[in-house]
């Protein structure tokens, strides 16, 4: 019987080593190389997310922002101020993690570098005719993940407010009474009869009709006549007075816009815009109790503080 020589199979194994560990060092490098990319993925969706947190913040703040006032420059302030001073608005705070920035070629030291850019409409070639009334608003965040740049872009539009005075009458403003039943009413043909708030006949400062509600326990109906001047015991009216400003030396007043102290004014080039309110012009304090409002709710109008509108647009309650 013949016998098998067998060959060393030292040579094999030293091989077998070596392969495997150039395989080890090759997946050691794929993972390694995955496992960063994995990181870069994440920091990218964490980055992306803050940057666009910030852009929320700005496009929050210029709906809540007059036209006229949705400038580079305010919107500039509000960030820079949030976000990358301290109070006294120098002094830069000690965890800054983004600046608006005046330009895209400004550095920054900061890890989010916001600019900001605004079109009025009417600035476009071939739209110089028409009124500005309508402005986009660009926002561009940069920021890096890894050695790469990488930038968040978003627009928003901004359209003029239609600016209308008095302000118009706010119900939730008036204190109400349970078992009581709240109704505005209104002049019709010289009678008073219940209306909505949605009637645009409902009111008119110029002409002496306020807004008035009627309190009472009776369930009355749409277009029900009353008369005001014979009220059931219990039965009060409520005159909803707007923000305004008056100046008692020459018996002028001035209808203030929501709650701030600017009034609407018409400008040479047709449409409305707010305009400060002269020094010598004096804001009934109950405007201003607890919190700046847009109007108040008084059941004697002719004796109170609020005599002076009483005095320029008389209330015609007969």
């Amino acid at each position: 019987m013949d016998k098998l020589k067998l060959k060393s199979n030292k040579g094999f194994a030293g091989a077998d080593a070596l392969i495997a560990v150039l395989i080890i060092t090759l997946f050691a490098g794929i993972i390694a190389t995955i496992s960063y990319n994995i990181y870069l993925a994440n920091s990218s969706i964490k980055r992306t997310s803050v940057a666009t947190s910030y852009i929320v913040d700005i496009f929050e703040y210029v709906d809540k922002t007059y036209y006229d006032d949705v400038t580079i420059e305010n919107l500039t302030n509000y960030f820079n101020n949030k976000y990358y001073y301290k109070e006294d608005k120098t002094t830069v705070k000690e965890d800054a993690k983004a600046k608006v920035v005046a330009n895209k070629d400004t550095e920054s030291d900061v890890p989010y570098n916001i600019t900001i850019s605004i079109q009025k409409y009417n600035e476009i070639q071939g739209n110089e005719n028409k009124l500005d009334l309508v402005k986009q608003i660009n926002v561009e965040v940069s920021f890096k993940t890894g050695t790469r740049i990488q930038t968040i872009n978003m627009e928003r539009i901004k359209t003029r407010e239609n600016l209308i005075t008095p302000n118009e009458p706010d119900i939730s403003l008036l204190t109400k009474e349970d078992n009581y039943n709240y109704y505005p009413i209104k002049r019709n043909n010289n009678e008073w009869e219940v209306t909505n708030t949605d009637d645009t006949d409902w009111y008119n400062y110029e002409n002496g009709n306020w807004a008035l509600v009627l309190k009472t326990t009776t369930n009355l109906e749409q277009n029900q006549k009353i008369d005001i001047n014979n009220l059931k015991t219990g039965e009060e009216i409520f005159a909803w007075i707007p923000r305004y400003a008056y100046n008692s030396s020459n018996n002028k007043l001035n209808f203030l816009f929501g709650n701030s102290n600017k009034y609407v004014e018409e400008n040479a080039n047709g449409y409305n815009i707010l305009a400060d309110i002269e020094t010598n012009f004096t804001i009934p304090s109950g405007f201003s109790e607890g919190e700046e409002k847009t109007g108040i709710w008084a059941k004697d109008v002719t004796v109170n503080e609020y005599k002076i509108l009483n005095n320029i647009y008389p209330l015609k309650l007969q």
